[in-house]
């Protein structure tokens, strides 16, 4: 049996076909999967302006807008919850806590590293000192 030059173009646009159905059918079973990931928490945008990765969760639902012990906290906790401090600054709070104890007012906090006057006046409302 001797297959033709068009017979031939039909069985390859067939098979193309063939093949986009099967990547759409893959697309769609994938786009299904990511819609059962859990959404990250939303993100509160202040009227400061703050780098992309200084903007905070939004933890008033939670119970987290209370202010930080900034004597006991940890790094995380203290760059989550801190406006403009990330993890950097809140390891050298930490650090600098255990090396000379705990602080005593802002004036001690803004002898560290990356903590000036501009931060702590954003965050007074939020750290506390027991």
């Amino acid at each position: 049996m001797k297959v033709t030059v068009n017979q031939r173009r039909v069985l390859l646009v067939i098979l193309a076909m063939a093949l986009i159905v099967a990547l759409l059918v893959a697309i769609m079973q994938s786009a299904e999967v990511e819609k059962t990931i859990a959404k990250p928490p939303l993100m509160v945008i202040s009227h400061q302006k703050n780098k992309p990765s200084e903007l905070k969760t939004n933890h008033e639902h939670s119970g987290l807008d209370k202010p930080v012990k900034i004597n006991s906290a940890t790094a995380a906790e203290i760059a989550n919850r801190l406006e403009g401090i990330g993890e950097a600054i809140a390891q050298r709070i930490v650090s600098k806590r255990q090396k000379q104890g705990p602080f005593q007012n802002f004036e001690q906090l803004k002898t560290v590293s990356g903590v000036g006057a501009a931060k702590i006046e954003a965050n007074k409302q939020r750290i506390s000192f027991d």
